[in-house]
This record gives C-alpha cells, sequence and structure tokens, in this order.
C-alpha cells in the first residue's frame, strides 16, 4: 500500500530535481545537471508503472503518515548527489538537502560562493517546494476525489478545522501559494541588483527557508530589498487559507479566520519588547534597530535570513529563543509551535484557573471562537509539546558532550527543531559528523511534527499481529 501512495508520488520528485536539472544545463554545469536528471527521469519511470493501479479506498491514516514522511526522506536522499557533485561529503549533502526540504536554511557548505548560480537556485527551489508543492500538488493533480486523497491530505496539509483536504482545496491552496510567489518575485527582482537573485530569494521567503545566495544571507542587500524580502516571510507564516478566502473576495472571513492578526499582534508585540531592549543597551539608530528588528521577524517567521548579527547572551537571546519556538501560524509555510496551538495552551491555563471557582457541578467546556475545544485537541498538543522538548533536551546533551558552548548550542538547536535556520555560529562545516547525522534527523522531525516520523520508525507499525 505505501510503496503505491509512494509511486503515486513521484512527480513530486520530477518537479523536485527536474527545473533545477534544466537550470544547470543552461549554464553548463553538467554534471549537476546530470546529478538532477537522472532521479527525475527514474521517477518518471517508477510513476507510468503505477498509473493502471488505482488506490484503494482503504488507505488508513496511519499509512498516510508514514507516506508523507518518506516522500520527504526521498526527495532529500534524490538531491543528495547534487550536492556530492558541488564537493560535499554525503552527510553534508544530505544536511543540505534536508535542510532545503524541510525550509530550514541552515547550511555546512563551505565553498556556496564558488557554486553555479544553479546550485543556489536548486537550494531555494527545494525549499519552495517543502514549503507547500510536495503537500498539494499530487492532490491537487493526480489523485482523484475520494478517500485517499482526503486521508493524504490531512496528513500533508495543517489547515486546522476550516479546511477539509480535498483535491479542488488543494488546488486553491497551491494556486495562491504559486500566485503569493509570483507576486513577490516581481516586488524582489525589482529591489536587488540581480534578478536571478530576488527569483531565489522569493522562493525561500515564501517558504520561509531562509537560503540566500550570498553568504552573509541579506545583510549586503538595500534596507528596501531587506525589507520585501522580509514582507514575503510575514505573509509565509500566515495561513494560506486567509489568502485562499481573499481571493474568493470574502475579507470578513479572512479576518475572521485569525491567523492575519496573530501574526500582526504577536510581530508588534515582540519587535515592541525587542526595540526596548535594544534602547535600553544604546541602540538607538535607527538602521540598527531596523535590521535587527528584521532578524526577530526572521526568527519568529522561522525562515532563517539574518541582516546582521544575532544576540547570544541577555534578554535579546531569550526573546530569539521564544520567538523561533512559538514559529508561525497554523496553515502556514512556517515551522515551530505555532501560534495558535500557543494560544490555545494559554487560553486552556486561564480556563483551568477560572474551572477551580466553579460550584462542583458546573458545566464549563473549554471554549474557543464559541467552539468546543475537544480533549483529543489538547492530548495533541500536549504530546507536540513533551516531544519538542524532550528532543531538544537530547540534542542539547549530544551538543554538550561534544564540548559546544551551552548557550549557542541551544538557541541553534531550537532554531534547528523550529525549521528557522538561525545560527549563533554552533552549526557549520566543522561540527563533527554524528552531530550533523542527529540535525539532520531532527529538522525531518521538526518539519513534519514528529509523530509521522515517529510512526515510520516505531516496530509495531510493521508487525502484524496474529
Amino acid at each position: 500500500m505505501i510503496a503505491l501512495t509512494i509511486a503515486k508520488h513521484a512527480p513530486i520528485f520530477v518537479i523536485l530535481c527536474g527545473p533545477p536539472a534544466v537550470w544547470a544545463a543552461t549554464e553548463e554545469a553538467w554534471a549537476l545537471a546530470l546529478a538532477l536528471f537522472a532521479p527525475s527521469v527514474g521517477a518518471l519511470g517508477i510513476f507510468a508503472l503505477s498509473t493502471r493501479k488505482a488506490l484503494p479506498d482503504d488507505l488508513r491514516r496511519i499509512e498516510a503518515l508514514v507516506t508523507v514522511a518518506l516522500v520527504m526522506l526521498i526527495g532529500a536522499v534524490l538531491s543528495v548527489p547534487a550536492f556530492i557533485v558541488l564537493g560535499m561529503p554525503a552527510h553534508a549533502a544530505l544536511f543540505e538537502a534536508m535542510s532545503g526540504l524541510t525550509t530550514t536554511g541552515h547550511s555546512v557548505a563551505t565553498n556556496a560562493d564558488n557554486w553555479p548560480f544553479a546550485a543556489h537556485f536548486l537550494r531555494a527551489w527545494l525549499q519552495w517546494c517543502g514549503g507547500l508543492v510536495m503537500a498539494t500538488a499530487v492532490l491537487a493533480l493526480l489523485l482523484p476525489p475520494g478517500v485517499p486523497t482526503q486521508r493524504l491530505g490531512r496528513a500533508g496539509i495543517d489547515q486546522g478545522d476550516r479546511i477539509a483536504s480535498t483535491r479542488v482545496q488543494a488546488r486553491q491552496l497551491l494556486t495562491v501559494y504559486v500566485g503569493l510567489t509570483c507576486v513577490m518575485a516581481v516586488a524582489t527582482m525589482l529591489a536587488v541588483p540581480d534578478w536571478r537573485e530576488g527569483l531565489a530569494l522569493t522562493l525561500s521567503a515564501v517558504s520561509t527557508g531562509g537560503f540566500s545566495p550570498r553568504s552573509d544571507s541579506l545583510a549586503s542587500y538595500s534596507a528596501l530589498g531587506q525589507g520585501i524580502v522580509m514582507l514575503t516571510c510575514v505573509l509565509g507564516s500566515v495561513s494560506l487559507l486567509t489568502f485562499v478566502l481573499l481571493a474568493q473576495q470574502k475579507p470578513f472571513e479572512a479576518w475572521r479566520l485569525g491567523s492575519l492578526r496573530r501574526v500582526m499582534l504577536t510581530l508588534l508585540l515582540l519587535c515592541a519588547v525587542y526595540i526596548l531592549i535594544l534602547v535600553s543597551s544604546d541602540v538607538t539608530s535607527t538602521g540598527a534597530i531596523y535590521t535587527a528588528c528584521l532578524n526577530l521577524i526572521s526568527g519568529l517567521t522561522t525562515s532563517g535570513f539574518s541582516t546582521c548579527d544575532i544576540p547570544i547572551t541577555g534578554p535579546a537571546m531569550l526573546l530569539f529563543l521564544i520567538a523561533m519556538a512559538v514559529g508561525g501560524d497554523v496553515g502556514s509555510t512556517a515551522g515551530g509551535f505555532k501560534i495558535a496551538r500557543f494560544g490555545l495552551l494559554v487560553h486552556a491555563a486561564r480556563h483551568a484557573l477560572a474551572d477551580v471557582r466553579l460550584p462542583r457541578r458546573a458545566v464549563n467546556p473549554l471554549m474557543e471562537n464559541r467552539k468546543k475545544i475537544e480533549p483529543d485537541t489538547l492530548i495533541s498538543l500536549l504530546a507536540l509539546l513533551v516531544l519538542y522538548a524532550a528532543t531538544m533536551v537530547l540534542l542539547w546533551l549530544q551538543c554538550l558532550v561534544h564540548g559546544l558552548p551551552a548557550i549557542p548550542a541551544l538557541f541553534d538547536i531550537i532554531s534547528t527543531l523550529s525549521t528557522v535556520g538561525l545560527s549563533s555560529g554552533v552549526v557549520t562545516a566543522d561540527l563533527p559528523p554524528d552531530l550533523i547525522v542527529t540535525l539532520t534527523f531532527a529538522m525531518w522531525l521538526g518539519r513534519l511534527e514528529f509523530i509521522a516520523v515517529l510512526v515510520l520508525l516505531a516496530p509495531t507499525t510493521w508487525l502484524q499481529r496474529s
């Protein structure tokens, strides 16, 4: 069942590798082009063999989850030869590919400035595909409406309770994603000196990825260019359903959805606190405050672009850790715990405090937006929070065993698990190979929010009970 479902997803791998292969061929980077054309041809062959077989209606949720996890892993593995051609060892190449597909933006490349531009396009393209295309393209374009499409959609598209992941709705999300990319690409191309850089930056920004064609990320671009790129990241951190509703000329429903409101209020609050911290530290230059706030916005949107040095001490560090852990909103391309989920946990805590004041027989269910919150929702949130915290502690211990500085290591671990990509200088090519492999696994875990990967790796998933 899983093999057939993955075969139905084979066109995704063509989408992943085909356009960068064509770009590499136009630059006459033949080794890179061949490394990308080969998996494209293989994927087409596998898909051709599966076209006559339809997915049965008894596709289970666990099989859908495992398929989603494997599709992302296979996509990263198929991209590894391209990065090896660029001079990276195999474990670092897998890290770079996974960082792209999970829209993280961490890099362990040592000679990226010497790469052909096709390689920078490859990284940005991987992030753009990982942002939404991998979750929607097959549902929107290939699979017919039905139970398998719905279950695959629920496993791959995070839209909360406001959208059922059917083929039509996957098309709506994909159309909005492509449209948003096109609009912001034009704006970015006009603001940066090279249209190719503008395209690569937009592909990374709308997916909240963070790969930049320049080794200093956004630092050497103009203030206008930096602002447009970060605006794209903010739009990517809002639920894409907001833009679907706006495209359908339903502005009031888009506003009532609450995603845009949550993101903007969170940004304003964190930036206000950060400005107070900067001013109290005698940072009063408008330009310095502007670039510093862009870094914080990058952390909250989990995009990972940087415009200046990242603070690694004091209250500013704590603010960045909170921003990266919270992340963007549910239904967006951003990572992190998600603003809406954090708000729900805060609401649950306030409800618990109020509940103890009520009479014993009083009925006081937890409500949000006039809807009752089911216990399963809270259980899922608590499970995600526990898994996030446990993984963070284990990774931190591994870093400490290797003698890495404690606070910078914690910063980069949270950045990795939330698929942010900002770094305090710990994640570099000098990391021990075992740490690079572990952080690769952590990016995969964080992007799929743990459950799908853990289900894939659990022996009970594969053992048939008599």
